[in-house]
């Protein structure tokens, strides 16, 4: 049976067109409003916690949260099944329509959750910001044909082994399917075959570990396009658990681009974490072309990051303008998803860029605090924390913010900054080691190449510096040693460490 959750005007979720199965709870339509909003559909639970009872003690807090829902399911009845879980999140089924199509109330335009009181302070302000955000933005653009992301239960007759394959599949899937982007539905819901892939996964216990065979297969073909294998401890699987979910999150994605059609709405990644204008430029352009991916939350947010790349990279002869830009974009982009940690991170790198070294460590704290597994997060926050003069804690969060999908995606950009944090620590050999790394995974970026030019000389490779310079000025045809020692050059932390005696080499 089709449902549809309408939210202009008074909440009403409706079964079958015309049966009216809304919640009369305050709280509990706040919760179908929440998850509706929310990216992908899908909120962290203690997310959930903080917009509803936010003035409430932590376990208290928690356990109302459990209560609520446990109503929630039960006023729901037969259609409970709208409401998906797993370990530490809640989400709303792909299957719920939502509806944000302009209504009247009383001969005036209807307001976004009309008369919707929950008397919680968070959840006020979101509710409000998100009201002015949505009177700004006028009416709602057409949902984007997006592929589907099939997710089904896994198989296995062991039963710790399957709550491990389905935290690691449910988990990736949703992270995925933001990235992608793509409509992340129950396999049991699949109908056809539409475009896109599906997930399966099937887990079977050996000693004390759980094997997780994971296969993706195109669904328009049938074709299988990857199989991974993931194995796990059945105790104590945290790091091993967030390894796996980035490498599955990131075989997800890939698969997912490899077989997009020439019509379908991706986000550029790969050219999104590049380093030249001209790729930065065609993934700007490629959001711009799609409004119904470029104009919401993760997409401002991306399009603010590329210009931060642009100034920072000396890519644009206006970087003020961009810099104004990309604040516009955030600005926006929070307005949309006030919670979202990909938005709040971003916006604490422009604070960074802007030497507000508090509001940055604020914001990729919140980031953190909201999302604690954001690889994105804690890459912000170890360039904060560098801001800070607090080196050591900026290495161990860089080190520990190479572990996630999106790390993974961008590799370099991640690497580079585990590059800064060593060399403010005096491990330059550890330092020049991951400036290569950087250089492998993205042969364009430039930051490597500056870092290389001035270690390599340092330890006296002639041959190496020479050979990092006639790259660097392949790549950036004003260059000059002249201009690499000028105080607006973005050799920081080479000028702060006293490594700059190759602008003085004549090579």
């Amino acid at each position: 049976m089709s449902l549809v959750l309408r939210l202009i005007g008074p909440i009403r979720l409706m079964a079958g067109g015309d049966q009216d199965i809304t919640p009369r709870g305050a709280k509990a339509r706040a919760v179908l409003v929440l998850l509706a909003m929310a990216p992908g559909r899908r909120m962290a639970r203690v997310a959930l916690q903080d917009k509803l009872y936010s003035e409430s003690p932590g376990e208290q807090g928690a356990a109302a949260l459990r209560q609520l829902l446990r109503d929630l399911r039960l006023a729901l009845a037969g259609h409970a099944g709208v409401l998906e879980s797993g370990p530490g999140w809640l989400a709303l089924s792909g299957a719920v329509q939502v509806d944000l199509s302009p209504g009247a109330s009383a001969g005036r335009p209807a307001e976004f959750a009309e008369g919707l009181d929950v008397a919680d302070p968070e959840f006020d302000d979101w509710l409000r910001d998100l009201r002015l955000s949505l009177e700004d933005a006028g009416p709602a653009p057409p949902s984007p044909r997006l592929p589907v992301l099939a997710v089904f239960e896994p198989e296995g007759a062991d039963d710790q082994a399957r709550l491990l394959g389905a935290m690691l599949v449910h988990e990736a899937s949703a992270k995925a399917a933001e990235l992608i982007p793509s409509d992340m539905i129950p396999g049991a819901m699949l109908q056809g075959r539409p475009r896109g892939q599906s997930v399966h996964a099937i887990c079977l216990g050996s000693g004390d570990q759980a094997i997780i065979m994971v296969m993706l297969r195109d669904l328009a073909t049938g074709q299988q396009i990857m199989t991974q294998r993931h194995a796990l401890p059945r105790k104590g699987s945290g790091p091993a658990l967030r390894q796996a979910l980035a490498t599955l999150t990131y075989a997800i994605v890939q698969a997912a681009l490899r077989f997009a059609a020439p019509d379908q709405p991706i986000f550029p990644l790969a050219d999104l974490f590049s380093f030249t204008r001209q790729r930065l430029i065609r993934a700007d352009e490629r959001l711009e072309r799609a409004p119904e991916i470029g104009e919401g939350a993760l997409g401002l947010s991306m399009r603010a990051y590329l210009r931060y790349t642009l100034i920072l990279e000396r890519q644009t002869h206006d970087p003020e303008a961009r810099l104004a830009e990309a604040e516009g974009f955030l600005h926006r982009a929070r307005a949309l998803a006030p919670g979202d940690a990909t938005v709040l991170s971003l916006s604490a790198l422009l604070r960074s860029w802007k030497r507000d070294v508090a509001g940055a460590l604020d914001l990729s704290r919140l980031a953190l605090r909201l999302c604690p597994d954001s690889d994105l997060a804690r890459h912000v926050l170890s360039q904060a924390l560098t801001d800070a003069g607090r080196d050591r804690e900026a290495l161990a969060m860089a080190l520990r913010a190479g572990t996630g999908p999106m790390a993974l995606i961008g590799q370099a950009t991640w690497l580079l900054r585990r590059m800064v944090s060593q060399m403010r620590l005096g491990q330059l050999d550890h330092a020049e080691e991951s400036a290569a790394a950087a250089l492998a995974h993205a042969p364009d970026n430039r930051p490597s190449l500056r870092f290389l030019a001035a270690l390599r000389y340092r330890r006296g490779d002639e041959a190496g510096t020479v050979d990092a310079l006639s790259r660097l000025r392949a790549l950036e045809p004003d260059f000059t040693l002249d201009l690499m020692a000028s105080p607006d050059y973005p050799v920081t932390t080479l000028r702060r460490m006293g490594l700059l005696d190759v602008t003085r080499s004549g090579l």
